[in-house]
């Protein structure tokens, strides 16, 4: 059962290793800046792409491409979208493509910012799906701009560091030990992923108490 999963592994990361380094970076830069101005993130976040990246990391070099290419990508998505909610504004909510993005996500993203200010840009970073809308909203509420780049880089650069580390310490793992190292990580996404619909579960009865 496990054996097609296996090939299929093999061959995503065959393809993602074969491209050319700096192939690799354009496209991780190109995919990280997308996500928060076309809003792409909603839909595949960039955890995932940075991710594959840094599975096929197999020196310090590769780290360092891989890792600065999602920060630039990241970071330049941001500007661009925080560039966006302020020139535009509540109208990309109420727009086709806002209604499509759904009013939960707005509203979610827009909880993290409340009463917390820049500094929640850096761990909303770490949160799928919401970092791809809070640099809009951020820039909606117009937030001062220094301030936005400033917590924003930091909450970039902390995200595409672990993101790659996590992936080629996954990518390591299942060189080295195959099956056993798929097994394993897909264990450990599964309990990571166990304790967040948990806690979302347990927010949203918490909420719904609230009179």
């Amino acid at each position: 059962m496990i054996e097609p999963l296996v090939d299929l592994v093999d061959r995503v990361l065959a393809v993602v290793a074969g491209l050319d380094p700096l192939v690799l970076a354009l496209t991780v830069l190109a995919f990280t800046a997308l996500e928060t101005t076309a809003l792409i993130g909603t839909v595949v976040p960039g955890d995932v792409v940075v991710l594959l990246a840094g599975s096929t990391v197999d020196s310090p070099a590769r780290f360092v491409l891989v890792a600065a290419a999602a920060s630039a990508g990241t970071c330049l998505g941001d500007l661009v979208g925080y560039t966006i909610g302020r020139l535009v504004g509540p109208r990309v909510r109420v727009s086709r493509f806002g209604r499509m993005v759904g009013e939960r996500r707005w509203r979610v993203a827009e909880a993290y910012l409340a009463g917390r200010g820049a500094p929640v840009l850096v761990p909303v970073r770490f949160v799928a799906v919401a970092h791809a809308v809070t640099p809009i909203v951020a820039g909606t509420v117009r937030m001062p701009l220094r301030r936005f780049m400033l917590f924003a880089a930091l909450g970039a650069v902390s995200w595409a560091c672990a993101y790659t580390a996590i992936g080629a310490a996954a990518g390591a793992a299942y060189r080295e030990y195959r099956e056993l190292g798929l097994l394993t990580t897909i264990g450990i996404v599964g309990l990571v992923l166990l304790v967040v619909l948990t806690r979302r579960l347990r927010r949203r009865r918490r909420a719904g108490r609230t009179p």
